[in-house]
C-alpha cells in the first residue's frame, strides 16, 4: 500500500507542460509563480463535501469532473483564462481503486483545459476535496459583481434547473419524471463557461456564476452594485423537464435550486441583441430581466404581472 507521498507521487504529480511561468511545482513547501507586469491573477477556492455537495457513493469520475468543474466557473465568472490550481483531499481510506479513477478523470481534465497541478494535501477524514483555482487576466479586465447600471439588462447563459431536478430525481426516482440524459450530466459534469468569460471581459457590467440559484446569485450582483432588478419568469429558460412539472416547482428548481453553473451577466441595454450575438459566440444566452433603481430589491413578475414569491430564496449552508 503507497503512503501519502507515495500517492501524490504516484497518481498527481505529472509534467509540466508549457507551463513557463510555474518556477516550483509540487514537491516543495509552496509553489511558485511567475506572472509578466501587464497581468494579474485571479484566485478562488471551493470545498466540496460528500453527502453535501455531490451524494454519498458517486464515482470517483464524477467527484473528480465535479470538484474541478465547479471552481473552473468560479474563473470563468471572472473572465480570465485558469492556468494552475492546487488539491487538498481528504480521504476515508487509502482506497487505490477510487484513487485510480479519481485521478485518471482529474488529470485528463487538467490536460483538456491545459492546466498544471502546483501542489496541494492529503490527509485521512470524512470525503471531501478543496481545489484553489489560479487564472491570469489583463491588467484591468477582470469581471466582477458590482457595476451593474439601471437599465441595462441582464442575461443568463443557458437553461436553469437542469442539475437542481436531477438531484430531486436520484433522491426519489419512483415519484419523478426521469430527466434527460443532458440534465443528468449537468448535476455531476457542469461546462465551465471560460470562452464566454473572456468575451463577456468588453461588454458585461457585471457577472457572476449561478452557483446557489439565479434568484441568490442575481442579489449579490444586486447588493454589490446597489441597485434593483425586475426579472420575468416567462423569459427564464427552464431546463426542459422542467417545462413538464407544475409551474410553481419549476420556478423553484429554476431560480433556487442551485448547481447550473451559468453566467448571470448584466450589459447595457443599447446593445442590441444582434450586437451581442456577434460578440458572443460560444454560449446561447437569454435576457430575462432589466436592472433598476426604485428599490434595491429583486423583484420577479409573474404572468399576471404581480410579484412572486418565492418560497425560498436559495441554498445556504447555514
Amino acid at each position: 500500500m503507497l503512503n501519502e507521498f507515495e500517492i501524490i507521487e504516484h497518481y498527481f504529480k505529472l509534467p509540466l507542460i508549457n507551463q513557463k511561468e510555474v518556477k516550483l511545482g509540487i514537491g516543495d513547501d509552496a509553489a511558485v509563480i511567475s506572472l509578466s507586469q501587464d497581468k494579474e491573477l485571479v484566485v478562488s477556492i471551493d470545498t466540496l463535501v460528500e453527502g453535501v455537495h455531490f451524494l454519498k457513493g458517486l464515482s470517483p469520475k464524477d467527484v473528480a469532473n465535479k470538484s474541478l468543474l465547479v471552481n473552473l466557473s468560479d474563473i470563468a465568472a471572472m473572465g480570465a483564462t485558469p492556468r494552475w490550481i492546487t488539491l487538498s483531499l481528504t480521504l476515508p481510506e487509502n482506497n487505490s481503486v477510487w484513487l485510480e479513477g479519481f485521478s485518471k478523470q482529474f488529470n485528463k481534465l487538467l490536460k483538456n483545459y491545459s492546466l498544471a497541478l502546483i501542489g496541494g494535501d492529503l490527509t485521512k477524514g470524512p470525503l471531501s476535496i478543496t481545489i484553489q483555482a489560479h487564472g491570469i487576466i489583463p491588467k484591468g479586465k477582470f469581471l466582477q459583481r458590482s457595476g451593474a447600471k439601471p437599465g441595462d439588462y441582464i442575461y443568463v447563459t443557458g437553461e436553469l434547473g437542469a442539475a437542481a431536478y436531477a438531484l430531486r430525481y436520484l433522491k426519489n426516482t419512483d415519484d419523478n419524471l426521469k430527466p434527460t440524459n443532458d440534465e443528468l450530466e449537468k448535476l455531476n459534469k457542469p461546462e465551465p463557461k471560460i470562452q464566454t468569460g473572456l468575451e463577456l471581459r468588453d461588454i458585461a457590467t457585471s457577472c457572476i456564476d449561478i452557483s446557489d440559484g439565479l434568484f441568490i446569485d442575481l442579489s449579490h450582483i444586486l447588493n454589490c452594485s446597489k441597485v434593483g432588478a425586475d426579472v420575468k419568469l416567462n423569459d427564464i429558460p427552464y431546463s426542459k423537464t422542467l417545462l413538464k412539472l407544475n409551474k410553481d416547482l419549476a420556478i423553484d428548481l429554476a431560480l433556487t435550486g442551485g448547481d447550473d453553473y451559468e453566467l448571470c451577466f448584466t450589459a447595457p441595454s443599447n446593445l442590441s441583441k444582434s450586437d451581442l450575438e456577434k460578440k458572443i459566440t460560444t454560449s446561447k444566452f437569454f435576457k430575462v430581466g432589466r436592472i433598476n433603481q426604485l428599490d434595491l430589491k429583486l423583484n420577479l413578475i409573474g404572468d399576471d404581472k404581480k410579484i412572486y414569491k418565492l418560497k425560498s430564496a436559495g441554498y445556504q449552508h447555514f
